[in-house]
């Protein structure tokens, strides 16, 4: 194996899923070797028999889950990155999760070219490809990947001639402002813009919220809850 490719597994009981990651990844043969398997059991083997840098891991699976998984990893692997998919994402989940610090989480459904992006960034492989998107996407793409990526930072955008910041708290947006409106005005107004310029400020927190609404509701007014 090339000394610069990175070994990635991926588990979930769903196998069309796991299918349809390892097809997208293996377009990039150069740089990962990529194995997959239906259980956490079937994981427990693969990590008793050979290093893993990076584990892509569903939360909800028969007999062992996703967290016995990651108490797995972090005992006998504990520079092995990990990444954790969930449907049934909350705050109590993504707690749990962030307890495990370096641990990173998506919610299902996603695009695969956000799981990439989180593989790269877990991997510490630069995307230039990745971030040339990002930059030329519309604010509402980036929205998307840190929500369903569930991160608590501050967007700080700008269109040239207005600009504006959004907070988001574990994947949830609570915060917008955008001159002088503030709440879902702003996040709306921020949101009819073309394109954006952004930078994230980590860690971010909103000192108010005036936004409620579950971001899925925000980012697609078509959604009924």
């Amino acid at each position: 194996m090339n000394a610069q490719r990175k070994s990635i597994l991926i588990v979930d009981d769903e196998e069309d899923l796991t299918w349809s990651i390892s097809r997208s990844l293996r377009r990039h043969d150069d740089i990962f070797d990529v194995t997959c398997v239906n259980s956490g059991d079937g994981a427990l083997d693969v990590l008793r028999s050979r290093r893993i840098d990076l584990v892509v891991s569903d939360i909800r699976m028969p007999r062992v889950d996703g967290f016995a998984l990651i108490r797995e990893i972090h005992e006998r692997h504990p520079k092995s990155q990990i990444i954790i998919m969930t449907a049934y994402g909350s705050a109590q989940i993504q707690d749990e999760v962030n307890s495990y610090g370096t641990v990173y989480y998506i919610e299902k459904p996603f695009e695969i070219r956000y799981l990439h992006k989180l593989i790269y960034e877990a991997l510490a492989i630069t995307d230039e490809g990745f971030e040339e998107l990002l930059v030329s996407s519309r604010i509402h793409d980036m929205l998307e990947y840190n929500c369903q990526t569930g991160r608590t930072q501050a967007l700080s955008v700008s269109n040239g001639m207005t600009s504006g910041m959004i907070f988001l708290n574990k994947g949830e947006i609570v915060h917008a402002e955008c001159g002088e409106l503030v709440g879902e005005s702003a996040l709306h107004s921020i949101l009819d813009w073309d394109r954006a310029e952004f930078s994230i400020v980590p860690a971010a927190v909103a000192r108010r919220r005036t936004i409620r609404r579950r971001w899925q509701t925000l980012l697609n007014p078509k959604l009924v809850e």
